[in-house]
């Protein structure tokens, strides 16, 4: 009984510190915008920095680095016109302005290898079962 107890303390305290650090995640689906910036030999505009703003804005609704494409992707929460501001160390930048009415919409996420294959496994898994039971079928027969 007295050794359970320090096993039991040592449970108690260590599941939920590991349960603490265990990561999740979500995706919703919704209207994502994406723009590609580049120079005009078709060079992408990689990991330069970028402020969006709504309308009448005077703070940015998001900020940060295009990705290795040059492109920035964002979620607008409403309909409407949004202002753009890209700049890079070297003074190169751009600032415009473009509205969007969001419709273009998530099409998927990573996801585990069953989820993103599953009509593969599913087609196949259905072949070699018919190929199975045709094949016990004609055994069956071919027996007198």
């Amino acid at each position: 009984m007295m050794r359970a107890l320090p096993l039991a303390l040592l449970l108690s305290v260590g599941v939920p510190t590991a349960q603490a650090h265990d990561l999740q995640y979500t995706v919703t689906g919704g209207q994502a915008v994406v723009v590609r910036l580049f120079y005009p030999d078709n060079t992408a505009f990689s990991f330069e920095s970028y402020e969006i703003y709504p309308r009448d804005g005077k703070l940015p609704v998001q900020v940060g680095r295009t990705d290795a494409h040059g492109r920035i992707a964002f979620l607008p929460d409403r309909a409407g016109q949004w202002r753009i501001r890209t700049f890079s160390a070297d003074g190169h930048g751009l600032d415009f302005r473009l509205t969007t009415d969001a419709t273009a919409g998530l099409s998927g996420s990573d996801k585990p290898f069953y989820e993103r294959h599953a009509r593969i496994v599913v087609g196949v898994a259905l072949i070699l079962g018919l190929f199975g039971l045709l094949n016990l079928y004609i055994r069956k027969r071919k027996r007198p």
